[in-house]
């Protein structure tokens, strides 16, 4: 589920343009996303993934696939590709907003220019249009604009920071080789059980405690708890509990080339007692063996409640950082697209 994830902003690079030389401005279309603009996209980005420096395991910034863009651009306040005199796509944009558990309402800019037209503009005119779309969106309370840059694009960072975005937090990649990590003992009187669909409810009672007064974080419903553990490996999801109550849980799935810590939370009435380092050291002996080469995770990169630092303790190590920016919504940029 990721409620750090949803604090991040999203997995997708927004507007990845690597540094080019400065070439002639040549004026590229923009025109509404269309349901078949997906996989044209998504073969886009990959054409161009060594480029661009893409890492193909990644649990922030995958390669797209189609049905992926297509639930974004379904839940998307505003969506456009653009393309060139012939026709051919080069490059899209997307906005996206939701409000975080403080009240802040966030509007996230994202997309993509091929390398072949960067340096022609197309990356900012994308920007300004999800500018635009986001004040026509706005609403009475507090709203900002977002925009995300990982450590392998200096340039996007560059875009945003002339745009007025500040950075105000950083999501880091991690990875475990796979290797065998001694199992830690649960804490007296807690015990650990394969996850439920029913559970729904009371894991995100516990997220909620957990994440309690934490900033840039939405909490997802319990109608998306639900989902979650629907579709999830339960035998790699696990719940443990102290005198009948569920006090943490960890989440893990296998995926092709990969494993992946999906999500860690401990209530924070038993924190500081090795429940973390319990559980995960028990997932980490169940994603051992045949096929799991690599694990892979991610968490906030300042470390506020130790979990990086853990996770470093384990053996994992940080490869990529993603960077998270904001800067007020105030007012529209024009706007050439509906």
């Amino acid at each position: 589920m990721h409620t750090d994830l949803l604090a991040a902003g999203g997995r997708p690079p927004a507007f990845h343009t690597r540094e080019e030389p400065a070439r002639p401005m040549v004026a590229y279309e923009l025109r509404p996303f269309r349901d078949a603009d997906a996989a044209v996209v998504c073969a886009l980005q990959a054409r161009h993934a060594a480029h661009d420096g893409a890492d193909a395991l990644s649990t922030v910034e995958p390669l797209p696939e189609p049905e992926a863009v297509r639930a974004r651009v379904a839940a998307a306040d505003w969506a456009a590709v653009a393309h060139d005199g012939n026709g051919s796509v080069v490059g899209w944009g997307l906005l996206r907003s939701w409000t975080e558990d403080d009240g802040t309402r966030v509007h996230l800019t994202d997309g993509y220019v091929a390398p072949p037209v960067r340096g022609r503009g197309l990356g900012r005119r994308l920007l300004a249009e999800a500018e635009s779309a986001a004040a026509r969106h706005a609403g009475a309370g507090p709203e900002v604009l977002g925009g995300n840059a990982s450590d392998v694009q200096p340039d996007r960072a560059a875009l945003l920071e002339r745009a007025g975005y500040r950075p105000v937090f950083t999501m880091v990649e991690m990875e475990h080789d796979g290797s065998a990590v001694p199992v830690r003992p649960l804490p007296e009187g807690v015990a650990v059980r394969a996850a439920v669909v029913g559970d729904a409810v009371a894991l995100r009672a516990l997220a909620g405690r957990a994440w309690a007064g934490r900033p840039y974080s939405a909490l997802p419903t319990a109608e998306q708890f639900g989902h979650w553990l629907g579709r999830s490996d339960l035998d790699l999801f696990q719940v443990a509990t102290l005198g009948g109550r569920a006090v943490g849980f960890v989440a893990a799935t296998r995926g092709p080339g990969r494993a992946e810590i999906d999500d860690v939370q401990v209530d924070p009435d038993v924190q500081r007692r090795g429940l973390a380092s319990a559980m995960l050291t028990r997932t980490l002996g169940a994603l051992a063996g045949p096929g799991a080469t690599t694990i892979r995770l991610h968490t906030e990169g300042h470390d506020p409640v130790g979990a990086r630092s853990l996770y470093e303790r384990l053996g994992f190590r940080v490869i990529r950082e993603h960077h998270r920016y904001r800067k007020p919504l105030t007012s529209a940029v024009g706007s050439t697209l509906p």
